[in-house]
């Protein structure tokens, strides 16, 4: 609902959506297998980005100009995509 009131198509809130769902997913892959710090987190989720978009995400944020905000509610549609394969294809890699 939050997305909608901002104006967001519903077709980029689905794909945002899709994409927590997948986040959460491989966030509770991780924590099986015994990732619990936070900057764990973001050491494996910036290699994720280097690999998909060929930057960390403190630089995309710095492409789009974003200071607190969150990167992921300012990506294209193209964007959520890559992200959402590149988090999807990372769970399917650490659960085999």
């Amino acid at each position: 609902m939050l997305y909608k009131l901002k104006g967001y198509p519903d077709s980029w809130i689905e794909k945002r959506m899709r994409g927590i769902a997948i986040r959460e997913d491989l966030t509770e892959e991780w924590k099986q297998r015994g990732i619990r710090e936070q900057k764990d987190f973001e050491i494996l989720t910036a290699e994720i980005a280097k690999a998909t978009f060929d930057v960390t995400p403190s630089q995309h944020k710095k492409l789009k100009n974003l200071k607190r905000e969150n990167l992921r509610d300012h990506m294209t549609d193209l964007e959520l995509i890559f992200n959402m394969l590149g988090e999807r294809v990372t769970t399917e890699i650490s659960q085999k």
